[in-house]
Formats: C-alpha cells, sequence, structure tokens
C-alpha cells in the first residue's frame, strides 16, 4: 500500500488528480455527460472482452519513429524549453536534471547538454492544453504530459499541432488503484455491481483492462461515472458504489475507511505509460535542443534513481506544500524508466515480456473506438517520433538490453488469493501435453500480454480435464499440460519463477461433465493473478 500524504499535502495532490481526469474530456463533448452520474444504458458503445487486449506486449519489430530523417538543422532556442507538468513524483528526473522547476545555468540540462529547461505546474488539465495550443514562444508550453491511453483519446484533437510523443518519464506503480468492499474477492466478483469511475481517464482504461482480463465485460458491471477520479474516491467512501476506481492516495484512504485494494498498478505494472507529447514546429524548428531535453532528462533519471533521499528531497523543496514524506510516498506509486528502458519501449523489438509504446497505444485507441469515445483512429508511428531518443546515443552509447525488473524467488504459497483469474480453452491432442501452433497462437495472443502487463506479479498455471479416464492419470496429465504452457511463455521471455504449476485433473469443474460441451469447458487452463 502506498505511504499515505499528511493532510496538507493530499489537498494539493487532489488537486493534481482533479486536472489529470480531463484527459480527453475536453476535446470529446463528454464533460457535458460526466458533470452528473449516469447509467451505462444510456451510452451508445460496444462490449469490451478480453479480446481487445490482444496486442498488448512486444509490439512491431519496426521503429515507432514516423520518420527516418535524423536530428539535425533548425536553430538553437534562444530561451528555456517549457514543459508543463503536474503534482506527481513521476517528474522527479528532470526535476533533479534542473535542480528544481526554474531555469539556472548551474543545471545539468544546461552544464552538460546546453539547454535551459523551465517546468511549469499546471494542474489544471484545460489550461495546460491551452498552453500547448499557444506554444512556447507565446506564452504557453512547447511539451506538455500525457499517459499512452489517454493520448489516444486525445491525439484526434491535438491533430492539427502535429504533436509527437518523444519521451517516456514514468510507469505508475500504484498510482491507480481498485477499491471494493469486502464481500469482492477478485475481478469476477464485480459482476453486477456498482463501480464508480471518471470516464474516458486511465483509471478508466485500468478497470477495463482488469474487467476484460477477469472473465467480465464492461456490460457486466453498473457503471457510475463520476466528475474526476478524487469524487469517485469519495462516491465509494460515501457506501454509494460498491468499487471505485481512483488514484493515491485517495484510493488508499478509501480503502482504510472501507473495504480493500483489489488490484493496484503495482501489480499490472506495465498497464499506465506517463509520456512526454511536444508540438510539432517545436520539433521542426529546434530538434537539436529537444534531443538535449531528451539527454538530460536522462541523465536525471539515473541521478535521481541512485540518489533517492536526494531525489525526495528536492521534490519536496520544489512542490508547494509538499513534504518530505509526502515526497518518498510519492516516488514509490512511480518507476522511472532509464534510456535503456525508454529505447525498449518505443522501439517495439523487445521481447514478448516487455510492454511497447506501440501496443499500448493501439490497444487503448481500440477501446476508446470501441465504447464510442473517438470516431478516427491513426497508426501509432503517426503519433510519435523516436529520432530525438535515438539521438541521445551520442551520450549513452548504445543501448544496452533492458534488464529484467522484478525478481521471482519462489512461487507463491498455494492459500495465496488472486486478484483474478483468466481461463483460455487451449487444444491437446487426447492424451498429449504437446502444444501445437494453433495452441502456442493462443498463448501469444490471450495470455502473454496479461504476464507482460502484470509484470511484478506471479500467475499460477492451472490445468484442467473433463472426468473422462482415471483420476490419476488425469491429474498428471493435467499438470504435464500446464507446464508445457509455462514452458512456452519461459521461451517469450518470462522468469521461470514467475510461474506456479499447477495439475487439478477433474477436480475443479466449471460445467457438469454430463454432456459434450460441459466437459470441453472442463478442459482448459486457468490462470490466476497472484500479487507478490
Amino acid at each position: 500500500m502506498a505511504r499515505q500524504l499528511t493532510p496538507f499535502g493530499r489537498i494539493l495532490v487532489m488537486l493534481s488528480g482533479l486536472a489529470m481526469v480531463g484527459y480527453g474530456l475536453h476535446k470529446y463533448g463528454v464533460l457535458g455527460k460526466v458533470t452528473q452520474m449516469v447509467a451505462p444504458d444510456k451510452k451508445a458503445e460496444g462490449t469490451v472482452s478480453k479480446d481487445d487486449f490482444s496486442s498488448l506486449p512486444g509490439g512491431s519489430t519496426t521503429s515507432a519513429s514516423s520518420t527516418t530523417k535524423p536530428v539535425g538543422g533548425g536553430s538553437r532556442l534562444g530561451r528555456p524549453i517549457r514543459v508543463a507538468i503536474v503534482t506527481w513524483g513521476g517528474y522527479a528526473g528532470g526535476i533533479y536534471a534542473n535542480d528544481g522547476f526554474a531555469p539556472n545555468k548551474n543545471s545539468t540540462f544546461y552544464k552538460d547538454f546546453g539547454v535551459e529547461v523551465e517546468l511549469l505546474v499546471i494542474d489544471d488539465f484545460e489550461k495546460s492544453r491551452d498552453a500547448f495550443r499557444a506554444g512556447g514562444d507565446r506564452g504557453g508550453v512547447d511539451i506538455m504530459w500525457s499517459t499512452v491511453d489517454a493520448y489516444a483519446l486525445e491525439y484526434g484533437g491535438l491533430q492539427k499541432l502535429a504533436p509527437k510523443a518523444i519521451l517516456q518519464y514514468d510507469w505508475s506503480r500504484g498510482g491507480d488503484a481498485i477499491v471494493v468492499d469486502n464481500t469482492i474477492k477478485s475481478v469476477a466478483d464485480l459482476r453486477g455491481k456498482r463501480l464508480a469511475c471518471a470516464e474516458a481517464t486511465p483509471s478508466h482504461y485500468f478497470a477495463l483492462y482488469a474487467l476484460t482480463q477477469g472473465g467480465l465485460t464492461n456490460r457486466d458491471v453498473n457503471w457510475v461515472f463520476t466528475t474526476s477520479a478524487v469524487e469517485a474516491a469519495n462516491v465509494y467512501k460515501a457506501g454509494k458504489v460498491d468499487a471505485a476506481v481512483s488514484w493515491s492516495p485517495d484510493v488508499y484512504m478509501a480503502a482504510k475507511e472501507r473495504g480493500h485494494i483489489l488490484a493496484s498498478t503495482r501489480e499490472a505494472s506495465n498497464l499506465i505509460a506517463d509520456i512526454f507529447v511536444a508540438r510539432g514546429d517545436f520539433l521542426e524548428q529546434h530538434p537539436e535542443d529537444v534531443r538535449r531535453f531528451a539527454a538530460g532528462w536522462l541523465k536525471g533519471v539515473d541521478l535521481a534513481n541512485a540518489n533517492p533521499d536526494k531525489t525526495a528531497l528536492l521534490l519536496s523543496k520544489s512542490f508547494s506544500g509538499i513534504g518530505l514524506e509526502d515526497a518518498k510516498g510519492m516516488l514509490e506509486d512511480v518507476k522511472l524508466p532509464t534510456y535503456a528502458e525508454n529505447r525498449a519501449f518505443f522501439g517495439g523489438g523487445g521481447s514478448a515480456a516487455s510492454v511497447s509504446y506501440q501496443s499500448i497505444y493501439k490497444t487503448a485507441q481500440g477501446i476508446w473506438r470501441k465504447i464510442g469515445k473517438i470516431n478516427e483512429v491513426f497508426e501509432p508511428y503517426q503519433t510519435v517520433d523516436t529520432r530525438f531518443l535515438e539521438g541521445t546515443s551520442e551520450f549513452f552509447g548504445p543501448a544496452a538490453p533492458a534488464k529484467p525488473e522484478f525478481e521471482f524467488k519462489a512461487p507463491p504459497k498455494a492459500a495465496a488469493q488472486p486478484i483474478l483469474t483468466k481461463t483460455v480453452s487451449i487444444y491437446f491432442n487426447s492424451g498429449s501435453s504437446t502444444l501445437d501452433e494453433n495452441a502456442k497462437a493462443v498463448l501469444e495472443t490471450q495470455v502473454v500480454e496479461l504476464a507482460a502487463t502484470f509484470g511484478s506479479a506471479y500467475l499460477r498455471v492451472g490445468g484442467n480435464t473433463d472426468n473422462v479416464g482415471s483420476h490419476d492419470t488425469n491429474l498428471r496429465l493435467s499438470r504435464q499440460r500446464a507446464e508445457a504452457v509455462t514452458q512456452f511463455l519461459v521461451s517469450k521471455g518470462f522468469d521461470r519463477n514467475k510461474f506456479d504449476v499447477v495439475g487439478n485433473g477433474p477436480d475443479k469443474p466449471v460445467a457438469s461433465n454430463d454432456s459434450d460441451e460441459g466437459r470441453a469447458k472442463n478442459r482448459r487452463t486457468d490462470f490466476e493473478v497472484i500479487p507478490r
């Protein structure tokens, strides 16, 4: 559970939360719809299921850049690069490199990379987007914050500015969570329940992901859409809903008052990625400054990761009203990606055990379109420019392979309760535990992304059979099949210790074995997500 903020610090971060819920609301006509709580049957939307989240891991092996043109030309900027941020610990790398918010010539940005940077805390979403539309030359900003899933929603409304994603500055690692009452033990228990969240925001996206991976669809819960993530937590605390999706610290405070945390981005560690988006004209006019900005930020990430105490102190001095303990709590909710991790994320050529910008963007865009939030879609390569990140190799050298972040020492205890269970039908020939190509394809599209997205969690692989044949034979065969599935996942780059292999034989049927249909349902593999 995340560290709790002091009351004053909580107020400030709540203001930030109010700002960030504007993701996508302001250009898609959603604000008018969510000013009051609405029922799902009043909205024209498709049904989102597990099949809509089948493209997350890995991604294309082709570069995500919209162009192969190298960084060069243009003019050097005669003023500080203006960057919009909010009250959030994910900016620690840049704050460290800048020694605060104000541009100064004693900073790492200036001394090592020859650029001045001004970090502007704009916690009001609409004001931050207005500043981006204005541009840094006209009192606005050159670069703004977003998340990949929200950028997929927002991109069409900003298209005339030719915006491009240029850098990932953090992963949410506990900052987003689902709080539930004590009658709800897993995602499956959310069926028919009232679930509060801010519509068309990262909270909404997180909820859709958890539901679909747990075997439900968006139509299996009764949505209560609120004006903000903070309000979602308040509605939950008031007892008006059974569950809510919100952000730290409000979601954790809600859990203290009532219920518990079902799941968070501490387990779904590769789902909500925070990125910087730059104006297209700024990139074309001042490419060298952008390249040096990216290099300075990534150098700051290295320094911040190596000096957590100094980083927390700097955050507390920079953000108004945030104390030292508050700052430490903010850092616990994020992961600051390094140069190598940025290259792997945007390069799209990592192992299946990793998650890429392209795959998150494409999946999120498909979800928003399916539930009626956008009409026009864009290829991920149109929305990103990796030249500036790639150009930082002068300062960092060739990108080393990103190291595994999580260590799995031993499988979880048998009694450990899963967050969710995903059931997949994997065909084996009678009496065989050998995976054919069709079975491998099913695992590629339905299971690899689950294991990758819940990067910090264990995965229990449970083989199940019908009751045809002897009990002992079925027990042995079910375990052999679960082990074959696990070995396939390990071949995709996952740590073997991430998986707990269980053979249930016929002992956990989900349907009657008295019919062919029932027996077919019982011949399945269950994947249970187990928190660390």
